[in-house]
């Protein structure tokens, strides 16, 4: 068996070894330059260029195997669902995620903890400008290419758990540990809860809308941008390591909650054609 052939037998496999080659290779060069945890402790600036080189390693994964098993036809595929904006009060769907992050402020505050409007009002056009670029890097792979592979095999469920665990556990837990990495057990718990806790929840969410919208990539780009430009404007600072868990586990609850509320009394049956 070639190379070609195997490719196209296991495309998921194919798109996943692709994507974490591509963005570990890359981002492992930042440790020549900081230890686990310095990402945001002013590293030099190479490093940026390498958070975003690597980044881009799930949407060009995706560009890329479905080049090599699908031909143009993959590559012409991918674009057009990338133009499905029809997509009506779908749309609305773009405000859950934020408002969801929102709350966190919101009940800080209500526990007696200062709100910040200015702080979070001078986050606004960085976060967007983030979550715009965020989504270009990653969501032509999880949503373009891995989520509709693994309907063709999974339940819509056991597809985004495992879409969840991709993207938040293997993928995004790697970029965390070079973000808040070098705690102990502390980094391992908030990895952990922003990671694969909070992406398979967001992931529920985002398949909620994937379903109803013709797999619009269009919609879950910007709703990928929502989840990176929420999480900044919307972050807080934390006064010491068990406030930041306790609120980080709080976050990542209602996040849960949302998602266990949308598809259990939100999802009805996508009417088959």
């Amino acid at each position: 068996m070639n190379l070609k052939t195997w490719i196209a037998r296991h495309p998921i496999f194919t798109y996943i070894i692709f994507t974490l080659l591509w963005s570990f290779s890359i981002w492992s060069l930042m440790f020549l330059f900081i230890e686990p945890g310095g990402l945001l402790k002013n590293p030099p600036p190479i490093t940026y260029l390498f958070v975003v080189l690597g980044g881009f390693g799930p949407t060009l994964s995706g560009v890329l195997t479905s080049r090599l098993v699908y031909g143009r036809e993959g590559l012409q595929a991918l674009w057009n669902r990338f133009r499905i904006w029809r997509v009506g009060r779908w749309w609305l769907a773009v405000l859950i995620i934020p408002l969801v992050t929102a709350l966190t402020p919101l009940l800080r505050w209500l526990a007696g903890y200062p709100l910040d409007c200015g702080a979070m009002l001078s986050q606004l056009i960085p976060g967007l400008i983030l979550g715009l670029t965020a989504g270009l890097m990653e969501e032509f792979g999880w949503r373009g290419f891995l989520l509709p592979h693994l309907l063709k095999k999974y339940s819509p469920f056991a597809a985004t758990v495992l879409t969840g665990l991709i993207w938040g556990g293997l993928w995004h837990g790697y970029a965390d540990f070079i973000g808040i990495g070098g705690q102990g057990w502390v980094s391992l718990l908030l990895i952990v809860l922003l990671g694969p806790v909070l992406l398979t929840a967001w992931s529920f969410i985002l398949t909620w809308v994937y379903e109803r919208t013709q797999g619009s990539l269009l919609l879950a780009y910007f709703m990928h941008a929502s989840i990176s430009s929420s999480a900044l404007i919307f972050g807080q600072t934390y006064s010491n390591t068990a406030e930041e868990i306790t609120w980080t586990a709080i976050s990542t609850g209602l996040a849960v909650l949302a998602a266990v509320v949308i598809w259990l009394f939100f999802r009805r049956p996508v009417p088959q054609e």
